[in-house]
């Protein structure tokens, strides 16, 4: 008999939610919401002089820099050039994951490969010293995936994931206009999750269109309007919208809900999902979101999913987390699929300045009530370096 989803979510999620902290967004150290640290009022892209001010001074072990380098030091030197002065107006930054894996290890179907996930360089220009208008681009390298590779007919390895104009209209009201993420859920740094990938938030999935962010302490809006990405042939494009909405209970602690719903000439999507952001102590958090996902094709029966997420990390000490990361999928919300469960742990360090290392296992199992597949096993290495 499987194991309904939330059920399962709820279930891990009190399990670990002792031993527990969230990233990205660090609400372990009281930042709730990402437009402190990010140009990006959700998320991702480059950091603001602020955001690696924070990165750099409560974040990064002193382990190499020595225990005797202070705080505002660290900070002095976060800027892309160190310790050296940039004009004010202009905002370079470089950001190169690299990923090294080993597919079950010990069996004669072992696989070892490292992949260069992303090699982006963006600028951010600024054009007054408020900050209420400003432009953000980043191009770089794109992996295209194996089973394209000798398609002639292959996307390019080389594209931009974002380039949008921002404008702080006033302390509460924020909009963009251009190429960015869609406005939904929790955007975690695994772009793998089910959370992102089967619900079209993954890693490549940008899309033009016009966001906007009304902050009203407590609470948080953000409707998307988008077209689709047109890099992407008119068909495909998904055209649409999406709306969030968060509330901060208190500083550590952050629930919200977002819906989307979107269509292009095959099929339309509609997802549905509720979230939420806990820190205690310093440093330890929890991520958690749980939802809906809706297919109708233009030609077919619809299917009706649900996935679910715990992220949890675990400060061990300053620099050094346990990270632990249960998922969920569904296709059909029935026996017709299998239940698809994946869990992730290890550690997650950022030893320097701009750099982050993570270590993990990554165990897969599906569940199902005509089949018995064995468990997949994974090793994975990972280095981050942002300038």
């Amino acid at each position: 008999m499987q194991l309904p989803g939330i059920l399962f979510l709820l279930l891990i999620t009190l399990s670990f939610s002792r031993q527990a902290s969230a990233y990205p967004d660090f609400i372990g150290y009281g930042y709730s919401s990402c437009m402190l640290c990010h140009y990006n009022g959700h998320g991702n892209g480059p950091l603001t002089d602020y955001g690696r001010g924070v990165f750099a001074s409560e974040i990064i072990s002193k382990g190499i820099v020595g225990e005797k380098t202070s705080d505002e030091e660290l900070s002095q030197r976060s800027g892309f050039l160190g310790k050296k002065q940039l004009p004010w107006w202009v905002r370079p930054g470089f950001k190169y994951r690299g990923l090294w894996f080993q597919t079950n290890p010990g069996s004669e179907s072992t696989m070892k490969k490292f992949v260069h996930m992303q090699a982006d360089a963006s600028l951010a220009l600024l054009f007054d010293q408020d900050q209420k208008y400003v432009v953000v681009a980043s191009y770089g390298y794109y992996p295209v995936p194996a089973s394209l590779r000798n398609d002639p007919n292959k996307p390019s390895e080389f594209l931009s994931r974002e380039h949008y104009f921002r404008w702080m209209k006033n302390d509460n009201l924020t909009w963009f206009f251009g190429l960015m993420d869609k406005a939904y859920g929790i955007r975690i740094a695994d772009h793998t999750a089910y959370s992102r990938t089967r619900v079209g938030v993954a890693q490549n999935d940008q899309t033009y269109g016009v966001m906007a962010m009304y902050r009203k302490e407590p609470w948080e809006f953000t409707p998307h309007v988008f077209i689709g990405n047109l890099a992407q042939n008119a068909d495909q494009r998904q055209k649409g919208l999406s709306f969030m909405a968060e509330r901060d209970i208190h500083q550590y602690f952050r629930l919200g809900g977002s819906t989307m719903f979107s269509q292009n000439d095959y099929v339309g999507w509609t997802r549905m999902a509720g979230h939420a952001k806990y820190g205690y102590g310093r440093g330890n958090s929890l991520l958690a979101e749980a939802g809906m996902i809706m297919n109708k094709p233009k030609s077919g029966d619809a299917k009706n999913g649900a996935y679910g997420l715990a992220q949890s990390m675990a400060l061990i000490k300053r620099g050094y987390f346990f990270l632990s990361q249960v998922e969920y999928y569904n296709q059909t919300m029935s026996t017709k699929s299998p239940d698809n469960l994946k869990w992730t742990f290890g550690l997650l360090a950022f030893p320097y300045l701009k750099t982050e290392f993570r270590f993990t296992v990554v165990n897969g199992r599906d569940l199902s009530d005509d089949t018995v597949v064995g468990d997949s096993w994974s090793i994975q290495t990972q280095l981050h370096l942002s300038l």
